[in-house]
């Protein structure tokens, strides 16, 4: 948060030092205040030459040391020092410095307040002692130590930002506020390296007293003064999911299309965000509003507002959700329907080519991250099958494709299951690269792992086999790219979940073995991988189609250390293995009976070991139950056509029935065909209490330790509801929080659990 410059005496006051060294020991402290560190090391070893054992020469070159990020190097200068100005403020701060970047705040804290003792108005000296303190845990005595230094010196920015974050440690989100601000106000805005990470704590406060969009922002500042640290944009990218609202303006709107652009950020975060960032144009919102409120007539909706659904379709940000994640809108969704539909009449034989091969593109990758969920009419099938049998004609005429054809097919079916892929694809423009990557080699790639897997045993349970065929069918869920973390060790990934449990209860196991029970197409694994460390990790999955999906995502960003194999938790007793962690998130719930499946992974965990569950909440899946209800009443297939049918079914039903209207949402797994088939089509669901689940961990001789919300504001909400941290342990507790904000979950409970220790039971 800070940049400082350590520094040294003018050499004025070093004692019996001849006239002619003099000069040269006052060059060199101001070189050194200056910035000039060659100098400042020149005149310094030029005075050494001469008296080896100069203080102000040595004080210079460690001072030049720690500036250059040598600290053992400025330690041993400033020890030498010592001999003779160990009462000089000065010297003992510097010593502090170069101990607090070897680490060792320890010796640093020891240093710093004999600074300050000496010099009791070094203000300095008392805020590093703060930050000493605060790194120490020491959390009293590093307010008090800052709030010396302000008295002192009210400006100093490092001091006003560590006192905030204590505020913020003790939950004082709106009290930390102003301490954030006058940090910025105190750091020149030349300094954008230092003002990033003030910009991310203000905004974090912020979100957390709050203040979204003023949280919102400042994240964004955050991101534009430090681009290159990934932190930054990943940090902003988790408190996008599923906002309704962001800050208006062009500097938002250009970090959210930056975002896009990002490797480590996955975009399904950004979707939301993004469609709010559309909608503030009151033209867009009118236009979306009246597709959404009377879909039969999108198609004269669309045509009427020409105009409106040209510049959208010219967005960058528009352009940058297109291809990137699918879109949680229905008006969106209604009026691309449409636009797919003109490009593919206007492609017809003997009509003119599609004008814009990028956007054809664009919504052609859009078309396969939701999977073709789309409507479609006869004379859409009718044009279809006449475009498509003109890549058959084109095959035998060399030289003769039109990309913009085929990318208009994309956008209807994916390549792969066309005669384009039969074509010269080295030949296509770049606009079409991706649609060829992600629609015929990446697909190829995935029969091929697919046919390398071998199953530990054939499948016998007769609902584990319809659950197989599912997502055989359909890999759930398909995901393009995952935002990236920093691994922590399993115990700091644990008591960021936990916070309430005791420090002799974490676990001390270094490289844990861990298994990934349901790993579907790889995402959790992605997730597990970037949180925790060192961890040696095996992920199983009733779908070969799914581990493959998986397998190729993980290859993809050179992850190459996860075991995967192809099994039905129900085979896994014999495995022969023990697990520090199990991870299983939405598979019990799908099993035809979840505490047989339960029985079997806590018999799996190795002493110690933890077990982390993803269940179904009966309470929050009104919506769902309502949806499958309307599914089974129409008596729909889970075809590609069933599940576009029941989705027609939903939006007309929306309106006179409330929880029908919910899946509506954007956080709902209503926008790509298989999340859809997932959400309201899936052959086994089951939905639980949270007394019923700490039972059924009680019945499996498991001990529930606690709750993970999915947003912090909700465990903010739990503690100050609960002021005994016993009740984070409670099912009860939860149960009622439960039921009082419905929404806590999201659909699904995230359950830790591990072996019950003597004295303690499974549920309270």
């Amino acid at each position: 948060m800070r940049q400082r410059r350590n520094r040294a005496g003018d050499g004025t006051s070093s004692g019996a030092v001849p006239s002619a060294a003099l000069p040269a020991l006052r060059r060199a402290a101001e070189a050194l205040n200056a910035g000039r560190l060659d100098e400042a090391e020149h005149q310094a070893r030029s005075v050494l030459a001469a008296r080896p054992h100069e203080p102000t020469a040595l004080d210079v070159l460690g001072c030049v040391a720690l500036n250059r990020g040598r600290p053992e190097e400025a330690l041993a200068h400033f020890e030498r020092v010592r001999a003779t100005r160990s009462k000089d403020p000065l010297l003992q701060f510097n010593l502090g410095e170069a101990h607090r970047q070897t680490g060792a705040p320890g010796s640093a804290l020891r240093h710093f307040r004999k600074a300050a003792e000496l010099r009791p108005d070094f203000a300095e000296a008392h805020g590093q002692a703060g930050e000493m303190l605060r790194a120490l845990g020491r959390f009293t005595e590093a307010a008090k130590a800052y709030q010396s230094a302000l008295m002192l010196k009210p400006e100093l920015a490092h001091c006003l930002a560590g006192f905030a974050l204590l505020l913020v440690r003790e939950g004082e989100f709106g009290q930390a506020v102003p301490f954030f601000e006058a940090a910025l106000r105190a750091t020149p805005v030349t300094m954008a390296p230092a003002r990033a990470p003030l910009w991310a704590n203000l905004g974090s406060a912020r979100l957390r007293a709050g203040e979204t969009l003023a949280g919102l922002s400042a994240l964004a500042e955050a991101v534009a003064c430090a681009p290159d640290q990934p932190g930054f944009p990943r940090l902003l990218a988790r408190e996008l999911l599923h906002l309704g609202a962001v800050p208006a303006g062009p500097r938002f709107r250009a970090v959210l299309i930056a975002l896009f652009g990002r490797a480590d950020v996955d975009p399904r975060l950004l979707a939301t965000a993004a469609v709010a960032a559309l909608r503030q144009d009151a033209a867009v919102d009118g236009l979306l509003a009246r597709l959404a409120a009377d879909p039969p007539r999108a198609r004269e909706t669309v045509a009427e507002a020409d105009a409106v659904v040209r510049a959208l379709l010219d967005d960058a940000l528009f352009r940058a959700l297109l291809a990137a994640a699918p879109i949680p809108d229905l008006g969106l969704e209604l009026l691309l329907t449409e636009v797919r539909r003109s490009l593919l009449l206007a492609a017809r034989e003997g009509a003119p080519p599609a004008p814009d091969l990028t956007l054809a593109c664009a919504l052609a990758r859009q078309c396969f991250l939701n999977e073709y969920l789309y409507c479609t009419d006869e004379q859409e099938e009718v044009a279809l099958a006449a475009l498509c049998a003109g890549f058959g004609r084109a095959e035998a005429d060399a030289g003769a494709a039109d990309w913009r054809r085929v990318a208009i097919a994309a956008c209807y079916l994916p390549l792969h299951r066309t005669a384009a892929a039969r074509l010269d694809l080295a030949k296509s423009p770049p606009a079409l690269r991706a649609l060829v990557r992600e629609q015929v080699e990446e697909p190829a790639q995935e029969r091929a792992l697919a046919d390398s897997l071998v199953p530990l045993r054939p499948v016998r349970d007769a609902v584990s086999l319809l659950v197989q065929a599912q997502y055989e069918e359909n890999p759930y869920p398909r995901w393009s790219r995952a935002l990236l973390g920093t691994p922590r060790p399993l115990r700091e990934r644990v008591h960021l979940a936990l916070p309430h449990l005791g420090a002799d209860e974490m676990p001390a196991v270094e490289r844990p073995r861990v298994l990934v029970a349901g790993c579907g197409t790889g995402i959790q694994t992605m997730r597990l991988v970037q949180s925790v460390a060192d961890a040696s990790v095996l992920a199983v999955d009733l779908s070969r189609s799914s581990l493959a999906y998986g397998m190729r995502k993980l290859a993809e960003y050179g992850i190459g250390s996860v075991r995967h194999l192809q099994a039905d938790i129900l085979d896994l007793a014999n495995l022969g293995e023990r697990f520090d962690l199990i991870e299983s998130f939405g598979v019990l719930h799908h099993m035809r009976e979840p505490l047989q499946g339960l029985r079997v992974l806590s018999g799996l965990l190795a002493p110690g070991g933890l077990l982390f569950l993803g269940l179904y909440s009966e309470i929050a899946r009104a919506s769902v139950v309502a949806g499958r209800a309307l599914v089974a009443e129409r008596a729909l297939a889970p075809t590609p056509a069933g599940v576009r049918a029941g989705r027609r079914a939903v939006m007309a039903g929306a309106v006179a029935q409330p929880d029908l209207g919910m899946l509506l949402s954007p956080a709902s797994d209503f926008w790509t065909l298989s999340e859809c088939r997932d959400l309201i089509f899936h052959v086994e669901e089951h939905r639980f209490t949270l007394p019923g689940i700490g039972a059924m961990l009680e019945a499996c001789g498991l001990e529930f330790l606690g709750l993970e919300p999915e947003r912090p504001s909700d465990r903010t909400r739990f503690a100050a509801e609960h002021p005994d941290p016993a009740a984070a342990r409670s099912p009860a507790a939860w149960h009622g929080f439960e039921t009082r904000h419905p929404d806590t979950f999201g659909g699904t409970y995230r359950i830790w659990a591990r072996q019950a220790r003597q004295g303690r039971t499974g549920s309270r």
